[in-house]
């Protein structure tokens, strides 16, 4: 890959290149930052280019791939800047790739300790990283390009599930086929709703998949909405919060963990109201069509897809327009942060208390929605003094999304500039 841009001056950079131990350490804090990176489904590089320039300290650089989308990482120690950059595939060595971002986003990360970590997470997230990848050909690509990319997308989604089953792709595919259940979701979220969205595993879209698919959706819970969209909402967190805390990117989805949480008499709102008495006499029926829900997945996650193909489905499944604005996505502080600076700019109020302590700490609340009271959760999702012309909360508020990244066939015979 190409060597860095030099960056402005530093204060205090070393005049000598750093020991091998020197090396190592910075490697580890790299590392830290890139905590959320990793998670969300990256794998960073065994080994690191490195440079030691006087005027700029130690250099570290390399790529970063999630599937085929990529990043380049710039790293300068000395000067506390990350820089993720737009990948060029100049050399033509990886023809199925693209570049997850337009261009540089530059992150100061001088501050020690975890504050660092967290401004990467925010302003990663801003930028859709921590999300599933949304790609789409490029316009002018021939048709049996289009058709080559989602083929391909096809077998990334289920070369898991045969690696599993130690079977061929084909068998694998008939058999997705023969379940009715299954391949009507594969048509209508993976198809239709999900069709844009890489087949990747991001753990926390993965979580809202669950949400999604086996608490919100395909079950009794809706016919037994509860009595304020307020309250919907704070169930929705903690579902996705106990499908988190059951989600791994290598041994997959725990479905018996899931239910047991989901099901015990125990679990509550955080401020201490059991889930299942908000239901009233409803919860019967949403306890058997949920636990169900939850069974049908299991048996075809153990005995059809295997982990992998099922945290990508879940991964597709959790990142369609029906979830764009629950908690739980990599972009949520950016999507708060959006709402807010519209409703002060349109000269709303804060909730109380925020109207005497601020945004920034509105915002950084907003990071555990379901803490907060009822007044401030409700002013976050509608907006309610807002008028009919008025900015919008998360609900309907017309988010800027990250645009979606674009695989580009250029060198094939026919593709017409």
């Amino acid at each position: 890959m190409t060597p860095p841009t030099t960056p402005e001056d530093a204060n205090d950079i070393p005049q000598t290149a750093p020991s091998e131990q020197g090396w190592g350490e910075i490697v580890d804090r790299l590392h830290e930052l890139l905590a959320p990176l990793e998670w969300a489904g990256f794998d960073l590089p065994d080994e690191w280019d490195s440079e030691f320039d006087p005027q700029v300290g130690a250099l570290l650089y390399s790529e970063l791939w999630r599937g085929d989308g990529c990043v380049v990482v710039e790293y300068r120690p000395h000067g506390g800047v990350l820089v993720l950059g737009p990948f060029d595939d100049i050399m033509g060595d990886n023809p199925e790739s693209y570049s997850l971002l337009d261009g540089r986003l530059e992150i100061d990360v001088a501050v020690a300790g975890p504050a660092a970590v967290t401004t990467v997470k925010r302003e990663t997230g801003r930028a859709g990283l921590l999300d599933a990848t949304r790609v789409r050909v490029a316009d002018t690509a021939p048709p049996h390009a289009q058709q080559d990319f989602a083929m391909r997308r096809i077998r990334r989604i289920f070369e898991p599930a045969a690696d599993y089953r130690n079977l061929p792709l084909t068998d694998v595919l008939r058999e997705v086929s023969e379940e009715k259940w299954l391949a009507a979701f594969l048509e209508m979220v993976v198809g239709m709703y999900g069709r844009d969205v890489a087949p990747d595993i991001v753990p926390d879209a993965a979580a809202l998949g669950v949400a999604a698919w086996c608490w919100r959706n395909d079950t009794a819970v809706e016919a037994h909405h509860l009595d304020t969209d307020l309250l919907m909402a704070r169930t929705n967190i903690a579902v996705t919060r106990v499908a988190q805390q059951h989600v791994c990117p290598v041994d997959g989805i725990d479905w018996d963990g899931i239910e047991a949480t989901l099901m015990d008499p125990q679990w509550s709102l955080p401020e201490g109201t059991a889930i299942h008495s908000l239901f009233g006499s409803g919860w019967t029926e949403v306890a058997e069509t949920v636990t169900a829900e939850l069974r049908r997945w299991r048996h075809i996650d153990q005995n059809l897809l295997g982990p992998q193909s099922t945290l990508i489905l879940m991964t597709i499944g959790g990142s369609t327009g029906y979830t764009d604005s629950w908690w739980g996505q990599g972009n949520w502080h950016a999507m708060c942060r959006h709402a807010i600076d519209n409703a002060v700019h349109a000269g709303l109020s804060l909730p109380a208390p925020y109207d005497l302590r601020g945004t920034k700490s509105l915002l950084d609340d907003l990071d555990e929605p379901d803490l907060l009271a009822d007044n401030v959760l409700d002013w976050i999702i509608d907006l309610p003094e807002a008028g009919i012309d008025g900015p919008r909360g998360l609900r309907f508020n017309a988010l800027d999304r990250p645009a979606k990244s674009c695989w580009d066939p250029y060198w094939l015979e026919d593709h017409t500039p």
